[in-house]
């Protein structure tokens, strides 16, 4: 397994051969100023570390129980590999401030960051990945990018990186069972043209902006059984393009925005989730998304409206919702061409449906459940 080091960038390069570990890594460069072990199954990464294609690392408890990337005011070294194999297992990574003996909260003059791309997989189970990332191209924290690039990040913690999860271009992703929290901005974030994902069994909250978003063009994914709470905008996103998704079963409540938002996107199915005591609509259907599924949800309790059409989304249909207790509106349509369909039970809301838009849609109170509302069941504006 050839094994360099490149003095000009401080980059220890993995060349192709057999799979390695960090013991091996360090046994085989011979230098404790690049990689050393601080105590049993402690470890200090000082360069950075080049993953070459056909290459292949394996980070692991218990020889790797503990692995700090130096990080502070004078620099910091990443993890990145190209058309190889990275696994972190049974570990804990982190950024590293020797000096102040701590993680390195400052992500504004960077920040440590761990990266798969070009045909790479990367691989995350029973692990922490946290502390790292800042807002540069790449250096998000914890990453996939580039077609064909993919892999795992299963029961592990992701907390404190400037995203929690991010992917350009990689697919076949699933995230499944962590918990993402605290990041600067996103929670989970697969963006452009990241396709056919499982986000499952999640935790995400208290993050800089949502807590999962699907953003440009990323389509054919599930997005299923997660709790997403406490998030300053939005908790749960579908953006700009983003197709022929399912998002079934999360629970999101607490945002500062709304719980589930579908925007600009179509073909979408939203359906058996529960949303409540977000500050806006507990589901939002906005910016000319069409032709999406609002399917048997609960939403209840968000501080303005239950479910919410708005700005030229069209096409989509809702059925068999139950919709309660709402501050205003139960079922706010103020866009043409949408469908209540049959089945929604709506009560205790301030007003059951209001349908704010020329022509109005037809409302059967045969095949819905509208009452108890405070202020009118039914009410035709526009």
């Amino acid at each position: 397994m050839p094994i360099s080091y490149d003095v000009n960038t401080n980059t220890i390069v993995l060349g192709s051969g057999s799979p390695m570990t960090l013991p091996a890594v360090a046994a085989a460069l011979g230098r404790p100023d690049l990689l050393r072990e601080l105590a049993p199954g402690e470890w200090l990464l000082s360069a950075n570390l080049r993953i070459a294609r056909g290459a292949a690392l394996r980070i692991a408890g218990p020889e790797a129980r503990r692995l700090k990337l130096r990080s502070d005011a004078q620099g910091f070294v990443w993890i990145k590999a190209f058309g190889a194999q990275l696994t972190f297992a049974g570990t804990c990574v982190t950024s590293w401030d020797a000096g102040g003996n701590r993680v390195d909260t400052n992500d504004a003059d960077g920040r440590s960051f761990v990266l798969a791309r070009d045909g790479a997989r990367m691989d995350i189970r029973s692990s922490e990945l946290s502390y790292l990332g800042y807002f540069a191209n790449e250096s998000y924290g914890v990453a996939w990018r580039q077609p064909g690039t993919t892999g795992t990040a299963t029961d592990s913690r992701f907390g404190h990186n400037f995203y929690g999860l991010y992917s350009y271009e990689a697919s076949d992703l699933v995230i499944r069972g962590n918990e993402v929290h605290h990041s600067v901005r996103y929670g989970i974030d697969p963006h452009t043209r990241a396709n056919r994902l499982v986000i499952e069994g999640n935790i995400s909250h208290h993050n800089g902006k949502q807590g999962i978003i699907l953003a440009e063009e990323c389509g054919d994914s599930i997005i299923r059984d997660n709790t997403v709470y406490d998030n300053v905008l939005h908790g749960i996103v579908i953006y700009q393009r983003s197709n022929n998704n399912l998002v079934e079963g999360n629970t999101s409540y607490g945002n500062g925005l709304q719980g589930i938002n579908v925007n600009d996107s179509s073909n979408n199915i939203i359906r058996g989730n529960t949303t409540h005591d977000n500050a806006e609509a507990g589901i939002g259907i906005g910016q000319n998304a069409a032709d999406n599924q609002i399917l048997g949800n609960t939403v209840r309790d968000n501080r303005k409206d239950g479910i919410s059409f708005y700005s030229a989304a069209t096409g989509n249909i809702v059925r068999d919702n139950t919709v309660s207790g709402n501050a205003r509106y139960g079922i706010y349509v103020k866009s043409p061409s949408n469908t209540i369909d049959g089945g929604n039970q709506v009560f205790g809301n301030a007003v059951g449906i209001y349908l704010n838009v020329t022509p109005a849609p037809a409302v059967s109170l045969d095949t819905n459940r509208v009452y108890d509302n405070r202020d009118a069941n039914v009410q035709t504006g526009g």
